[in-house]
């Protein structure tokens, strides 16, 4: 099982979980379409992989305690 979590300061943390990366992606998506539209389905699998770019966002300022990347459960 594969894991993922957002925290965000509109809506705080939310957990999302998954059978493989691809039962996650699609939690993760539906999930982005109503609270984070901007994002992209490219930007949604890099957060997934771990992106440099993300890490960087998810343990700092508002965002800190974000997940960096997917984990397993």
């Amino acid at each position: 099982m594969r894991g993922f979590h957002c925290v965000d300061p509109s809506h705080g943390r939310i957990d999302f979980t998954g059978a493989d990366d691809e039962e996650l992606f699609g939690h993760i998506k539906a999930h982005a379409a109503e609270a984070h539209p901007d994002l992209t389905d490219t930007q949604l699998r890099e957060m997934m992989a771990g992106a440099d770019w993300w890490r960087s966002l998810a343990t700092s300022g508002n965002n800190a305690g974000s997940s960096p990347s997917a984990y397993d459960k």
